[in-house]
C-alpha cells in the first residue's frame, strides 16, 4: 500500500500543512510508532509515524492513541530536540520511502532531521543532527551483527540505505525506457507488465504499477514479452502525466485521509483478531479442562460399576474363612451366591487377615455406591458446562465487533474462567441495562425478529424481551444463538416463509453457518425454561418442531 508515489504525495500533503508549525506534543504509544502534534495559527495537527513491519507508514491522522505514562527512551530524546521547534524542511528522497522532516528550534541550534524510513521489515525512525550528519537516537537499533553495509543508532554517521538502479519517471527518458522494457523482454520475456514497473521505477509498488497499467488500458499480470509498440506507448505518455502530477504536487490529493482510515480499518482487524485469540484461547483451556474432568469421571464410574462386585468377593472370604491361610496372595474360593456353587478365584493381601481383606472388599463397595450415587450429577454439570463453553467459543468466533467481544469478556470474568485488575473501580462503566443493549433485530415477511449475540443477550432476549407466544428458535443438537420471531399482535399460524427466513438466521448463528443446511428447532417462548442455577444462555424446551435451513441473513437488517 505505501510505495515511493504514495509518499510523494504525503511528502506535498507536509509541506502544504507542516512548513512553520510548531511541535506541541511528542508521545510513543508503542514500541516503534510515535506521534507528534504540531500547532499551526489556529489549528492543531497529528501526525504518525510507524515502523512496525506490517503497517510502516508516515502521516496526518485523527485517530487517537494512548499516551503511556512512562515514555521510552526514543521518545525522551525526541522531547528534548524537538519540543516547540519549528518544521523548516520537508524532502523525499527521490522516489524512495524515505522521508526527511527538519526541524528549528533558534538559531542559535543546529537543525534536527528526523528522518522516517518506510520500508518494511527493514522501516526504522531516526533524529540526526544537520551539522555533524549524526545519528542522536533511532527507534530500531541495527548493529553490525544484523547489518555489516548499514548500522542505526546513537553515534553512528547516518547514511541513506544504498541506491537501487531503477529509473526515476521524473527524470527519465522514452529511450531509457525502451531500453529497460527490451533488456526485460529478451532476458525474462514472462516476466508480468506489473512487475516490470515495480522492478524497473523507482517508487513504484504493485498496486500503483497496477494502476497505472490499467489506466493505459493494459492487463498487469499479462508477461512483458506482449508488450508492442503502440501499448508501450499508451504507457509512456500514462507515466509521463503521473510525472507531471508529482512535479506539480496535484498527484493524489489528501493522502492522510486515505491511509488514516485503511490503516485504521486494518488496526481494528488486527486488535479484534488479536481480542478474539486471547479469549478463545482462556475458552478452549476449559474446554479442554472440561473434556478432561468429563473423561475422568467417566473412568471412575466405570470401575466404580466393576468395584461393585467387591461386596460379593467380601462375603465369599468370610464364608470360606477356615481355608485361608496367612500370607495368602490368592484363594480358590466356593461361591455360594452361584447356583451351581463353582469355586471362584479371590485376589487376597498377603500382609492382611481373611476378616481384613474382607472388609477391604466392603470398604471398595461402599466408595463404588458414593462414587455412583454422585457421579449422573457430576457429570450432568461437566457436560452443561462444556455446552456453555462451546457456545461461548461459536459467539467468540463469529463476533465481528469489538463491542460484542467486549460483552463476551465481562461474561468469562462474571462466570469466573477470566480475572482483570481494575486499577481504580470507580472509573468503571456500569453495565448497560436491558433497554440499553443494542439488540441484532431483522426484519422477515412482516415480522420482528432478535438474535443474541452471546450469552446474555440470549438470556436476555429469551427470557425478559419475547412473549409466550412469540416463536423461539435454536440450532437442534449444536451451539448456537437464541432467536425471537416476534408475533405481535398476529393472530394464528406463521406463515412457512417467515420460519424459514427466521431460522436461516438461528442457523447463521450457530456452529454450523458454513453447512448447506442446517436442522432448526423451534417452539413457543413458553415451552422455553431456564433451570435454577444454569449458566447465562442455558435453556430447556419441549413441544419443539425441527426445520431444515439454509444459514443466511435477510437483506436487510436492524440493529436497533
Amino acid at each position: 500500500m505505501f510505495d515511493g508515489l504514495v509518499m510523494a504525495a504525503v511528502a506535498t500533503e507536509f509541506r502544504q500543512n507542516l512548513i512553520g508549525a510548531r511541535v506541541d506534543k511528542i508521545y510513543q504509544p508503542s514500541g516503534l510508532e510515535i506521534i507528534m502534534t504540531v500547532r499551526q495559527p489556529g489549528k492543531n495537527i497529528t501526525v504518525l509515524a510507524s515502523s512496525e513491519p506490517e503497517a510502516a507508514r508516515v502521516h496526518i491522522t485523527q485517530a487517537e492513541r494512548r499516551n503511556p505514562s512512562h515514555p521510552p527512551p526514543f521518545c525522551m530524546l525526541l522531547r528534548k530536540y524537538l519540543m516547540s521547534s519549528r518544521v523548516q524542511e520537508v524532502a523525499q528522497v527521490d522516489l524512495d520511502r524515505i522521508l526527511k522532516v527538519t526541524f528549528l528550534r533558534s538559531r542559535e541550534e543546529t537543525p534536527k532531521t528526523l528522518v522516517i524510513e518506510v520500508m518494511g521489515r527493514h522501516s526504522n525512525i531516526a533524529l540526526v543532527d544537520e551539522s555533524s550528519n549524526m545519528i542522536l537516537d533511532s527507534i530500531k537499533h541495527i548493529g553490525v551483527d544484523v547489518s555489516r553495509v548499514r548500522q542505526m543508532g546513537p553515534g553512528i554517521q547516518y547514511m541513506e540505505p544504498p541506491a537501487q538502479d531503477k529509473l526515476n519517471i521524473l527524470f527519465v527518458s522514452k529511450e531509457d525506457l525502451d531500453d529497460v522494457l527490451c533488456a526485460f523482454q529478451e532476458n525474462m520475456p514472462s516476466v508480468s507488465l506489473s512487475r516490470f514497473l515495480v522492478s524497473s521505477l523507482a517508487g513504484f509498488g504493485r498496486e500503483s504499477a497496477a494502476r497505472v497499467l490499467r489506466e493505459a488500458g493494459l492487463v498487469p499480470d499479462k508477461p512483458c514479452s506482449g508488450l508492442n509498440r503502440d501499448s508501450a506507448a499508451k504507457l509512456w505518455d500514462v507515466l509521463m502525466r503521473l510525472a507531471d502530477s508529482i512535479s506539480n504536487e496535484s498527484f493524489l490529493p489528501c493522502p492522510s485521509q486515505l491511509l488514516d482510515s485503511a490503516y485504521s480499518l486494518k488496526e481494528d482487524e488486527d486488535a479484534l483478531s488479536s481480542q478474539k485469540v486471547e479469549l478463545l484461547n482462556v475458552v478452549d483451556s476449559n474446554i479442554a479442562r472440561c473434556k478432561r474432568k468429563w473423561k475422568a469421571q467417566d473412568d471412575e464410574v466405570s470401575q466404580a460399576n466393576k468395584d461393585l462386585e467387591c461386596r460379593k468377593l467380601g462375603e465369599v472370604i468370610l464364608a470360606n474363612v477356615p481355608q485361608i491361610s496367612a500370607g495368602m496372595s490368592c484363594a480358590k474360593l466356593t461361591d455360594y451366591f452361584d447356583p451351581q456353587g463353582e469355586d471362584i478365584e479371590v485376589p487376597l493381601d498377603p500382609r492382611l487377615s481373611a476378616s481384613e481383606n474382607a472388609q477391604r472388599y466392603f470398604t471398595r463397595y461402599a466408595r463404588a455406591k458414593r462414587v455412583l450415587e454422585s457421579a449422573a450429577w457430576q457429570m450432568k454439570m461437566t457436560q452443561a458446562e462444556l455446552e456453555y463453553l462451546e457456545q461461548v467459543s461459536i459467539t467468540i468466533q463469529q463476533a465481528d465487533r469489538q463491542r460484542e467481544l467486549g460483552a463476551i469478556r465481562v461474561e468469562l470474568m462474571e462466570q469466573g474462567y477470566l480475572q482483570e485488575v481494575v486499577e481504580n473501580r470507580a472509573k468503571q462503566k456500569k453495565p448497560k441495562t436491558s433497554s440499553e443493549v443494542a439488540l441484532l433485530s431483522f426484519t422477515v415477511h412482516g415480522y420482528t425478529v432478535i438474535a443474541g449475540r452471546n450469552n446474555k443477550e440470549n438470556d436476555l432476549i429469551t427470557m425478559k424481551i419475547a412473549r409466550p407466544d412469540d416463536v423461539w428458535m435454536h440450532a437442534c443438537g449444536i451451539p448456537g444463538a437464541h432467536v425471537v420471531l416476534r408475533t405481535g399482535q398476529v393472530k394464528g399460524e406463521v406463515s412457512e416463509g417467515a420460519l424459514l427466513a427466521a431460522a436461516g438466521i438461528a442457523a447463521y448463528f450457530s456452529k454450523g453457518r458454513t453447512d448447506s443446511k442446517v436442522a432448526v428447532d423451534y417452539t413457543r417462548r413458553k415451552h422455553v425454561k431456564k433451570p435454577k442455577g444454569t449458566r447465562p444462555g442455558m435453556v430447556t424446551y419441549d413441544h419443539q418442531r425441527t426445520i431444515m435451513a439454509s444459514p443466511s441473513l435477510p437483506a436487510s437488517d436492524i440493529t436497533q
